[in-house]
């Protein structure tokens, strides 16, 4: 009976978190493929300064705006991948969702050991600037940025929704065009 409970809760949690982000999609369809995205600066998890513009024209950017959960938690890999194998032509940013807490980025850093800087927004400044608003505890809709050498996006997803074979398909076309 407790686990029927415990499973329960945990639906009628996700259905909420679900339902509020379909809200906030809907309201808000904020930065378009086709847009430059306004430049920022952000600490990494160890008060490093982090500029977008400091990286063009020299790289194409990823920008993964993260709550850090299960379904991000996954797909790590294939981030921690493409910037491997792309590290002179490719940059990949990831930014937490998570507010003040440090400890769930903290985590996760030392857990899958990423070497691309994972920045921390407590203010939620970068999705509010970006127009991806998002209810507490959840991504934005689009929470995948392919930026070209210019700070354009060229293309926008939600990163636990996208097929690893459409993601590289669409950094491959970025980094074919040299933009």
């Amino acid at each position: 009976m407790v686990l029927i409970l415990k499973r329960l809760r945990e639906v009628s949690w996700k259905t909420v978190i679900y339902g509020k982000w379909v809200f906030y999609a809907f309201r808000k369809r904020g930065v378009e493929v086709g847009q430059r995205v306004p430049d920022f600066t952000l600490l990494d998890i160890y008060g490093r300064g982090v500029t977008l513009s400091d990286f063009f024209p020299e790289k194409a950017i990823v920008l993964w705006l993260t709550n850090l959960c299960s379904s991000c938690e996954e797909r790590i890999g294939i981030l921690e991948k493409v910037y491997e194998q792309n590290r002179n032509s490719l940059e990949v940013i990831a930014i937490s969702t998570l507010g003040d807490d440090r400890i769930t980025p903290e985590k996760i850093l030392k857990t899958h050991s990423i070497k691309f800087p994972l920045l921390l927004d407590p203010e939620d400044w970068v999705y509010r600037k970006f127009g991806l608003e998002h209810p507490d505890g959840a991504c934005p809709l689009y929470n995948l940025l392919i930026l070209d050498r210019f700070g354009k996006i060229v293309f926008r997803h939600h990163l636990s929704a996208l097929s690893d074979e459409k993601f590289l398909n669409a950094l491959q076309s970025v980094l074919k065009q040299g933009y």
